[in-house]
């Protein structure tokens, strides 16, 4: 038998396209804040792939906010809770893959950014809370994305070599992630990353829906 042994997904912009929605949630605190909101070009270059504690010190420096980082994350943990109480929906092709994945008892993680609440909160909403063997959030790992350590604990708990492992991004700085730790990568386009660098994974495809299976054991 030929072919990869797991498969690992982002999770926004991959399962979800929720990034717009944690973009609405920092600009609907910022504007309890009487700071600027962020642009969309703003959270694409600076935003978008960071870790949440990351973001906030970026928000922070940014938008010379007042509030220790702490009562930010405090803040923002609520507003993104209120809007992601909207119904979520899957990507393109997830179900699919997913469906495809489980055929051919392939294990399967979800390593994100995002905190592991809202990871298990989306995963719920999207019906999907027993679909993964291995879940982990960006408070699983001292360094996030783009350092590969959210990766390396995803293969270590499916007990996959990371080498026979494929890592499913939408962000640059989630595809230099996934390459750092030795799993191929397949980059996934969405409205929020399209204009960006991800030369660096191996593929680049419009939806999952044309992910090719033949990468995956039989």
């Amino acid at each position: 038998m030929s072919g990869y042994q797991a498969v690992i997904f982002d999770m926004d912009g991959v399962l979800v396209d929720s990034e717009p929605l944690f973009l609405k949630a920092i600009n609907n605190l910022l504007v309890t804040e009487s700071a600027e909101p962020v642009t969309d070009e703003e959270n694409q270059t600076t935003l978008i792939g960071t870790t949440v504690e990351e973001t906030w010190r970026r928000l922070i420096e940014m938008r010379s906010l007042p509030e220790s980082l702490q009562s930010y994350l405090e803040k923002y943990d609520l507003a993104v809770k209120e809007v992601l109480q909207a119904e979520l929906t899957p990507r393109p092709g997830v179900r699919h893959l997913i469906d495809a994945c489980s055929r051919r008892n392939l294990p399967k993680a979800v390593a994100s950014s995002s905190l592991r609440s809202w990871v298990y909160l989306k995963l719920e909403t999207l019906g999907f809370q027993d679909s993964f063997e291995v879940v982990l959030g960006g408070d699983d790992v001292t360094r996030g994305k783009p350092e590969p350590d959210i990766y390396l604990l995803a293969a270590e708990r499916l007990n996959i070599p990371p080498a026979q492992c494929i890592a499913i991004e939408d962000s640059p700085v989630g595809i230099a992630a996934a390459v750092s730790a030795g799993i191929y990568t397949v980059a996934v386009l969405t409205d929020s990353t399209r204009g960006m660098d991800l030369s660096q994974a191996q593929q680049v495809l419009e939806t999952l829906e044309s992910f090719d299976l033949n990468l995956l054991r039989t």
